[in-house]
Parts: C-alpha cells; sequence; structure tokens
C-alpha cells in the first residue's frame, strides 16, 4: 500500500471514530434532557433546639370589670401558656393593666389608669394531654374605684430559661362606677319653733369612677309623702318638705330670718331633682379631694313638738 493511500485510509478512520463519539453523546444527551424534565422530591429535615413560649389565651374578668366603691376590686388576667420545651422552662410571668387611651405598656403605676404585676403565680399542673408544655399564670391586679372607665388593656410578658421573650395582650372593659358617700346622719340641733336652724355642713365625697352631679329628695314615711320630717309630739306632728332647704353652691353662716332663709336655699322636694354638682372622681393617690361641701337647714313651723325624724335620698348621676 502506498503512502498515500495510508494516510487517506487513517483519515477515513479517524473521521468514523469522530463520528461515532458524537452519535453516542447526542443520543446521551438527548436522554439526559429527558430525565431533567421529569419530578425530583428532596426530603428536608431540621431539628429544633431551644423554641420560645406560646400564649394561647388571655382572658380578663370574663369580659369586663364593676369596680367596688370606695375599695379596691381585685382583678385576674388569667393567661394560658404553652411552651414545647415542658413548662419547666417558663421563668417569669409578668403584666400590666391599663387604660387604653390614658396609657401605654411600660408606663409607670397609676391608680387611676396603669398597674402592674412583676410576679404572676405560675401553675405547672395545669391542664391534660399536653399537661407537660401547658402552663396557667394568674395576674392579679387590685384595681381601685376610681380607675378611669372605658377600654382597658392587659399586656403579658412570658420569659423562659431558654432566653425567649413572647409578649401580648387583650381587652376588657372598666364599667362606669357612680357611687357616692355621706355622713350616716343630719342634725340640725335644738330648734325652738317659728325658727330657722343654724347651718348644717355635710360633705359629699365621690367613690366612683366619674364626674357627678346629684340628685335630691326627701320624705318623712314613704317617698313622695311630701314630708321632711314625722315629729312624735305636737298639734301636727309633720313637718312640710317646703322647710327644709339646701344651697349646694355657697356656705351662709350665722342667724337668717325665714325670708333670708326661703332666699338663699332651695327647697327639698318628694320626688327626685338632679342639681349640678360637677364633683370629679378621686385624681390623687395620696389624698383623697373629691368631696365637695353641701349647706343645710330647717325652719320649724308651729305645731310640732318633741323629736322629729326624716330622710334625705342623695343620689349620683353622672355628670359632664
Amino acid at each position: 500500500m502506498t503512502a498515500d493511500k495510508k494516510f487517506l485510509f487513517i483519515g477515513m478512520f479517524l473521521l468514523e471514530v469522530s463520528f461515532s463519539f458524537f452519535l453516542f453523546f447526542t443520543i446521551f444527551l438527548i436522554r439526559v434532557n429527558a430525565d431533567i424534565d421529569q419530578s425530583v422530591t428532596v426530603t428536608s429535615s431540621v431539628d429544633i433546639g431551644k423554641s420560645s413560649p406560646n400564649i394561647l389565651s388571655i382572658d380578663i374578668e370574663k369580659g369586663s370589670v364593676t369596680l367596688l366603691p370606695n375599695s379596691t376590686k381585685t382583678v385576674n388576667c388569667s393567661v394560658e401558656i404553652k411552651d414545647y420545651d415542658t413548662d419547666a422552662d417558663i421563668k417569669k410571668v409578668s403584666a400590666e393593666f391599663f387604660d387604653n387611651t390614658a396609657s401605654f405598656y411600660g408606663d409607670s403605676d397609676d391608680n387611676n389608669y396603669h398597674y402592674t404585676n412583676n410576679s404572676c403565680y405560675i401553675n405547672t399542673s395545669y391542664g391534660s394531654g399536653d399537661g407537660d408544655y401547658l402552663a396557667l399564670a394568674t395576674c392579679l391586679f387590685d384595681v381601685w374605684y376610681y380607675a378611669n372607665s372605658g377600654e382597658w388593656n392587659c399586656t403579658v410578658n412570658v420569659t423562659d430559661y431558654s432566653g425567649y421573650e413572647t409578649i401580648s395582650s387583650n381587652t376588657t372593659q372598666i364599667q362606669t362606677l357612680l357611687a357616692i358617700g355621706l355622713p350616716s346622719t343630719i342634725n340640725y340641733g335644738t330648734v325652738n319653733a317659728t325658727f330657722v336652724s343654724d347651718e348644717n355642713i355635710t360633705n359629699v365625697t365621690n367613690f366612683g369612677n366619674v364626674k357627678i352631679n346629684l340628685s335630691l329628695s326627701g320624705y318623712a314615711f314613704e317617698e313622695g309623702d311630701g314630708l321632711a320630717m314625722n315629729c312624735t309630739l305636737g298639734a301636727i306632728k309633720n313637718i312640710s318638705i317646703y322647710y327644709e332647704k339646701y344651697n349646694l353652691t355657697a356656705s351662709n353662716p350665722g342667724q337668717l330670718s325665714l325670708t333670708e332663709f326661703e332666699n338663699l336655699y332651695t327647697n327639698l322636694t318628694s320626688n327626685p331633682v338632679i342639681k349640678e354638682f360637677n364633683l370629679n372622681y378621686r385624681q390623687n393617690d395620696t389624698v383623697n379631694k373629691a368631696t365637695n361641701e353641701t349647706y343645710w337647714r330647717i325652719y320649724v313651723p308651729t305645731g310640732v313638738a318633741g323629736t322629729c325624724q326624716g330622710n334625705i335620698v342623695f343620689a349620683a348621676t353622672q355628670g359632664g
């Protein structure tokens, strides 16, 4: 075989080999591309180390709070908690109870609008089934009678030993409280017939949580009887409601004639009459200044003697 034929033979051989490789890889790539178009599911996984506590619910006095006159009301902010690191991981529960309009979370305490409990009781025996993870925290607040009425917020902070913190809140309503305090008696002392008594000063204290006016009326035996007092002796034995009078704004000390008395004081009536008194509720946690004076006198007509007694009805109505 000549050298030219040898080179031709080798060239054709290499060409066939190259074509064979080309054909093989073309078929391979087609099959690979066909595999890429198929759906592939890959399983992923992770192991959770520590987790934060969950506040499942916050219940505040079953929906609303009614305060107690001249006292405190214990308000329970009950918190259901779940911690998947077990309830033993719960370190501390604290809560703040505050007027949603006048205050905020983190504000300083004031009996009118903000209360704090930094150590709520944690019951880790609470729950069944998932009891190892559940706890019930009881956050109590002694809320004074003059706390603002309206929408209040209980915000709860739960921390655990793993270093996690969870905060959540719920709201409730503090109801309007109308309540007043007075002495048990108004004693005019000893008054001779046809004379006007000395002025009696009687303090009215607002024991509620809104500004008040006064509703006033009087009776001897029963409401609406037209009498101020019934007496043990005398020809008449009754003093008309007309002769018992009051002034809600100004004192008028000293002896007065019947005419002066009638000009300076307002008649008590058998039917309730609302009078502007404009007495604000308590604002000072240290000193109770929610008190105003009222001024009273009675005229003793002829025909009565002995000891006389009647009733004056004071009622609070909401002021402006």
